[in-house]
């Protein structure tokens, strides 16, 4: 018995005050579609990031970041087909100066106020670039990218 109390406890610390209001994130995927294997050639391309946010019986203020894992600063991410990949990188805007990733200003923040019982939707677009090499061969190329909403 005495066990299963300190259980409990432990249970309760790790799980953190309530919020008084809860959030969603869904993506569309990121698709560059056909590439010719042309040394240099520049593909861009989109994915949009809704957050859906919903405020309880009370009004609060909403803080949340929107992290992406992978590489932070000049090192390209890979995408991949059997044996071989292929760099690509994401970025916060379209000036494709900012990488986004999990630190520091590569992280996209947001924050607004919510009135009871309401709901706000954010939408955010995620732009990718990529240069393609003579050596890629032809394939379907993927990755895998985890997007966290922390708030």
């Amino acid at each position: 018995m005495r066990l299963h109390n300190i259980a409990g406890l432990v249970l309760m610390l790790s799980t953190g005050p309530a919020l008084a209001y809860d959030c969603t994130l869904s993506a569309t995927p990121l698709n560059f579609g056909s590439v010719e294997g042309v040394a240099g050639q520049t593909r861009q391309s989109t994915a949009t990031l809704t957050v859906v946010c919903h405020s309880g019986d009370t009004s609060a203020n909403v803080n949340y970041q929107i992290l992406i894992d992978g590489q932070g600063s000049g090192a390209e991410r890979q995408m991949t087909v059997g044996d071989h990949n292929t760099g690509y990188q994401v970025y916060t805007s379209g000036s494709y100066q900012q990488v986004w990733n999990n630190t520091g200003s590569g992280m996209v923040n947001d924050s607004y106020s919510l009135a009871a019982n309401d709901t706000v939707s954010r939408t955010y677009t995620v732009y990718a670039k990529m240069k393609t090499a003579r050596k890629d061969p032809p394939g379907t190329y993927l990755a895998n990218l985890t997007v966290q909403l922390v708030y």
